[in-house]
């Protein structure tokens, strides 16, 4: 089983590669080896040995209903304890796992956006194999929204740490916001037929448009 992570049993991914299985440790049985099942049971040694939570916190392809027609099934919904998740409380985290000849992009995970909404989760994960990201989850704007920050808390974090990551926003490395304005700057030179240096002066405008709007917003 290996080490204890905060006097938690650590588990591993186990395989019965003959008949095409690996065991959910949640749902105790042996599944269909599907690209996403296996990026799921990966994950979820990742969130029990890397990040401390207990099975007991976590319920795996849970389905949530809301009034009316709302529902939504999430791979992984995670609880600060195992007694606010016996108690239906709101759930801290909620992941969703995808195959890896996809790419993590928050459009293509509207059922586990849906499901963090109605079960008033404060972050979601988009994960698989190739890369992982985490949002956290807006749920006082209209409408409600994503937002991308650094990391999701461990399962000792204070409320005061979970507080913190919830208020950092990801940071860009200088490489990945340049990569982005030179997109922009293709888009804008491409479809408005612009030059090279008019591209550029429309881009401007636009980010002091955006710095302009948000501390708008930030003393209203």
């Amino acid at each position: 089983m290996g080490k204890p992570v905060n006097d938690k049993p650590m588990i591993s991914t186990k395989r019965d590669k003959k008949n095409g299985k690996i065991w959910s440790h949640l749902r105790k049985k042996w599944l269909d080896e599907t690209p996403e099942e296996s990026v799921r049971q990966e994950y979820l040694c990742v969130l029990v040995n890397e990040y401390g939570f207990a099975l007991d916190q976590i319920d795996e392809e849970l389905e949530v209903t809301e009034r009316g027609s709302g529902h939504a099934r999430a791979d992984f919904v995670i609880w600060r304890t195992a007694q606010e998740k016996s108690e239906n409380k709101n759930a801290l985290i909620v992941v969703e796992c995808k195959s890896d000849n996809m790419t993590i992009c928050k459009e293509d995970y509207g059922q586990g956006d849906n499901c963090a909404q109605l079960t008033g989760a404060r972050f979601f994960v988009t994960h698989n194999t190739r890369e992982t990201k985490y949002w956290r989850v807006i749920h006082d704007r209209m409408p409600k929204t994503l937002e991308e920050i650094d990391n999701i808390p461990h399962a000792d974090a204070s409320e005061k740490e979970i507080e913190a990551l919830i208020a950092k926003l990801k940071v860009f490395k200088e490489d990945e916001f340049a990569d982005l304005l030179h997109q922009c700057h293709n888009v804008i030179r491409n479809r408005e037929k612009l030059d090279p240096a008019a591209a550029v002066d429309e881009i401007a405008k636009i980010l002091f448009l955006k710095v302009y709007v948000e501390r708008q917003m930030r003393d209203f």
